[in-house]
């Protein structure tokens, strides 16, 4: 990767000025730095590199410029990179066997300069009970999936629980007040969510990361705005809304029955209602069960994105939403960034489960509708 260099050096004055422009409480920028500017003990071993990332950020506000060119495109680096954790990351349930999951890799000449120019400065900020939340830079998709990067800061401490969840995931300890950190809308639904953490670049104090997300509701309630929640025990702090300006679109494909995938650079949605319009007598609740969903590439490369068999779950979270057959799709959110112009085909193996309780094998190829 090749690091864009920042502009000239600015003053504090430069920076709190750019600070202005942040949504967050006059006395944001001072402790913004505060945090930041704090040495902590590293994970990992890495070099502190927080600062950099809130000096990066006011002087990204201050010059106008876009999230790639000011933060030397590491913005899909950081989120579709291993995170510090190496490549294949393996862990296992109660003794059933080994799972696993793949982080992907970034090509930055295979980047679009489309989908270069749809990051977004969120530059939201939130301060509570020693903690500092900055939400960096934004991408989302006309699927109501996005993904933010962020620097949390407590200068007294951040308790990740390293044996909670999958390799790389941000839970926090059963000792620590800080809960959670969700996605929220301004149309007041919350989010479907997964928070990774860089190894690398985090410290006992910082933690650098991304959070996956999509809504409920799909696009519509990503464009009532979104906002990031610290979620204590007893209360919840949340940032100002942001409203994305841009949005990356998503191609459609389609099996030879009529039943639709929609893939955007960031996550994959099967339309579970056109499952249901195909095949008769399913399940409204939930007619179609993946077990095997991978990617053919137009060079031959085969993605896999989930196999229930050989227990691999290349993905930040997956989830069903909508009810009843109104709406209903299974959303994924891969952890290999997508080029959807080059995707030969989707793959899915699962089952199809009817109104009497019975499962029927299914299996399909989704190919480009256009």
């Amino acid at each position: 990767m090749t690091m864009n260099t920042m502009p000239g050096k600015r003053s504090r004055a430069d920076m709190q000025g750019a600070f202005e422009g942040m949504h967050a409480s006059e006395d944001m920028y001072e402790k913004v730095m505060a945090r930041a500017s704090h040495r902590g003990r590293k994970r990992g071993g890495a070099p502190k590199i927080a600062v950099v990332a809130t000096v990066a950020l006011a002087v990204a506000l201050a010059a106008g410029g876009t999230a790639y060119a000011v933060l030397g495109g590491d913005f899909f680096f950081r989120g579709w990179g291993d995170h510090g954790h190496g490549q294949v990351n393996t862990w296992t349930v109660d003794g059933d066997g080994v799972y696993s999951r793949t982080f992907g890799t970034v090509d930055e000449g295979g980047l679009s300069d489309e989908l270069k120019a749809s990051v977004e400065y969120a530059g939201r900020a939130v301060e509570a009970r020693g903690y500092t939340l900055l939400v960096e830079s934004v991408l989302v998709d006309d699927l109501g999936c996005g993904a933010a990067t962020f620097t949390l800061s407590n200068p007294d401490g951040i308790k990740i629980n390293p044996a909670y969840g999958m390799p790389g995931d941000a839970v926090f300890d059963d000792t620590s007040d800080l809960r959670l950190l969700t996605t929220a809308f301004g149309d007041g639904t919350s989010a479907n969510d997964d928070v990774v953490y860089d190894a690398e670049a985090s410290t006992d104090t910082e933690v650098r990361g991304t959070i996956y997300f999509n809504a409920w509701n799909g696009a519509d309630s990503v464009a009532s705005g979104i906002k990031w929640v610290l979620n204590f025990n007893d209360e919840d702090v949340t940032t100002d809304v942001f409203v994305p300006a841009k949005t990356i679109k998503s191609r459609e494909f389609k099996t030879a029955d009529g039943v639709r995938a929609m893939v955007s650079p960031i996550a994959m949605v099967i339309d579970d209602e056109s499952v249901m319009e195909a095949h008769d007598d399913l399940y409204g609740i939930h007619p179609l069960i993946i077990d095997n969903l991978s990617v053919t590439m137009e060079d031959g490369t085969n993605l896999v994105i989930t196999d229930d068999d050989a227990r691999v779950y290349n993905i930040f979270g997956s989830c069903l939403r909508g009810e009843d057959g109104v709406n209903l799709e299974t959303v994924y959110r891969p952890t290999q960034l997508l080029v959807p112009e080059m995707i030969e085909g989707v793959n899915a193996f699962g089952d199809l489960c009817h109104t009497d309780g019975q499962n029927e094998a299914w299996q399909a190829e989704f190919l480009p509708a256009a």
